[in-house]
């Protein structure tokens, strides 16, 4: 049953197509804490992850190609029955920077033959508008920006993390309470709409030596949606390697290992589809993540003898 139920969501979602608002990450499953706070505490260690995307290579010159870099922790706190994280990125959009910061709480339990955890973060993103690089058909619009303008918003979100030994399910949502960024000074707003992201993936063995991890992550702001549809085969769990389609936007190639139980690492590259792959050479991503544990040695006994009895 459990195996029919996520071939049926793998299945129905291929339905659901077209654009996001966060930013585009291909090693998802890799990333699912960018999306999800519930899946704080839920690898047993201290988790770091370290992502980088150079976007649209070279697309009207190499200072307009948008850069995103997301860095998290998080780990498992005994005393709050979950765990904890954080969460900062950085996301460069030519005439825009906005840096995200996340707290993160999950509280995990365990349910059927794996764990659920109930994850919340609060947190804010600044965003820089530099309205010196925009040339505009209208320079006398009042709501235009020439100039450099700043804002700070505040927004907090839920999601809902379930995993065993083979597969994982993911249902968030961020921005929940649609945050309005006002540039200092200007007039200018805007509104952030929310976004819900619903992931999952199933670990089929084949043989001896490989795993077949077939993944999907539907994205979605309720007026728009976006597929990306993967295939990874991992050889021994230690290398990797597949491909996957991003619906409306590019063909994948992914690649990575596991270089030592703790020590992850991974590449993809995008090929546009369309229109837009004349205009710039594909896209990079590459991540490393590292898990580690710190052992604190037990404080010795201390024996107090009673007078008494000596």
């Amino acid at each position: 049953m459990r195996k029919l139920l996520l071939a049926l969501f793998l299945t129905l979602s291929a339905n659901l197509v077209f654009a996001q608002q966060e930013p585009k990450w291909n090693h998802y499953m890799f990333n699912d804490f960018f999306y999800n706070p519930g899946v704080a505490g839920s690898r047993g260690a201290i988790s770091t992850f370290l992502i980088t995307r150079y976007q649209w290579v070279n697309i009207e010159g190499d200072a307009t190609s948008p850069r995103t870099t997301n860095f998290s922790v998080h780990m498992p706190i005994k005393a709050l029955r979950g765990g904890l994280g954080l969460m900062i990125t950085s996301d460069d959009e030519f005439f825009n920077t906005t840096t995200t910061f996340r707290l993160s709480y999950a509280y995990q339990m365990a349910l059927f033959n794996g764990s659920l955890g109930i994850g919340l973060y609060g947190g804010g993103f600044q965003s820089i508008f530099d309205g010196t690089k925009i040339v505009a058909t209208n320079a006398g619009d009042p709501l235009l920006i020439n100039t450099q303008a700043s804002a700070l918003a505040f927004d907090f979100g839920f999601g809902l993390h379930y995993t065993d030994d083979n597969m994982y399910l993911n249902l968030s949502s961020n921005r929940l309470n649609n945050p309005q960024v006002e540039y200092n000074n200007t007039g200018s707003a805007i509104t952030v709409e929310r976004n819900f992201f619903l992931s999952g993936g199933y670990h089929i063995p084949v043989g001896q030596s490989f795993t077949i991890t077939p993944s999907t992550l539907l994205k979605t702001n309720v007026s728009v949606f976006q597929a990306d549809f993967n295939v990874l085969a991992t050889f021994n769990n230690k290398f990797w390697f597949g491909g996957g389609y991003s619906t409306g936007d590019a063909a994948i190639f992914m690649v990575g290992a596991n270089v030592t139980p703790k020590i992850r690492f991974g590449y993809s590259y995008d090929y546009n589809l369309g229109g837009l792959a004349r205009l710039n050479n594909g896209s990079h991503e590459i991540f490393i993540g590292y898990d580690f544990n710190i052992m604190f040695p037990e404080r010795p006994k201390v024996i107090i003898r009673s007078p008494r009895f000596l």
